[in-house]
């Protein structure tokens, strides 16, 4: 085989390869996948991309996530983020706290933690507030009531002044029960229960936005196995033949 078909087929194989896992593709939610406060299930694996944007509470919280089983028996799988004290500086801007000083940068100046979810799996959040208990980002674990509370609320940050000015209610309910991370960035807002559970959901706001993460077809690893064979086959021929 000639130098140039060989390249050729290199080319070939790697832009399958590219266009295969182009993040930049538009995709949304489909049939059978949710991200909201009825749990979050994709049919395809996906990776979600968290934000910690702050928290207003005394309380020191953590983020995690499990996997939720038949009976809605849950398994820790990991925890997204995790405070290392209550607010910045106890009361002051309403127990506000903040990336870098109740939890900790992650890429530089940002606080960011990654999760892919497995096909057809359901999950859900978690805000851990310690003594203050657990609350879940899926109405149905949340057995405050018969049937489930709402503890989080999607695509708002409730009363969180800086970004949205929203108290959740029954009445406007419906608008904040979910969103679709793959179109666009969704904010989370949680209600930690402190107050009474008063229902201002800007205990710990976070945002998440996601890509499908593509596993090469059969075909395509074939190719690239091809391709490196070739250069390595380039690379032993003597100099000055073609």
């Amino acid at each position: 085989m000639k130098a140039k078909q060989i390249l050729g087929l290199m080319a070939t194989a790697t832009a399958a390869l590219v266009s295969y896992t182009d993040p930049g593709q538009a995709a949304s939610l489909t049939a059978g996948e949710r991200f909201g406060t009825q749990g979050i299930k994709f049919i395809e694996n996906t990776e979600v991309k968290f934000n910690f944007v702050q928290s207003n509470g005394a309380f020191k919280s953590t983020v995690k996530l499990f996997e939720v089983g038949g009976g809605n028996r849950l398994t820790f799988v990991k925890d997204l983020f995790v405070e290392t004290k209550g607010s910045d500086n106890l009361s002051e801007k309403g127990w506000r706290g903040t990336c870098g000083n109740t939890v900790a940068f992650t890429e530089g100046t940002s606080c960011t933690s990654y999760f892919t979810f497995i096909a057809n799996k359901t999950y859900s959040l978690g805000l851990d507030s310690g003594v203050n208990g657990i609350v879940y980002s899926t109405t149905a674990l949340n057995t405050f009531a018969p049937g489930g509370t709402q503890q989080a609320v999607f695509n708002s940050f409730g009363a969180q002044a800086e970004e949205d000015t929203t108290l959740f209610t029954g009445v406007n309910a419906a608008q904040f029960q979910s969103s679709d991370p793959l179109s666009s960035v969704v904010r989370i807002g949680f209600e930690d229960t402190g107050n009474g559970n008063d229902g201002d959901f800007q205990d710990f706001t976070i945002t998440a936005v996601a890509r499908r993460t593509a596993v090469p077809e059969p075909t395509t690893l074939a190719g690239l196995a091809l391709s490196g064979g070739a250069l390595a086959f380039l690379r032993r021929r003597p100099v000055g033949r073609v």
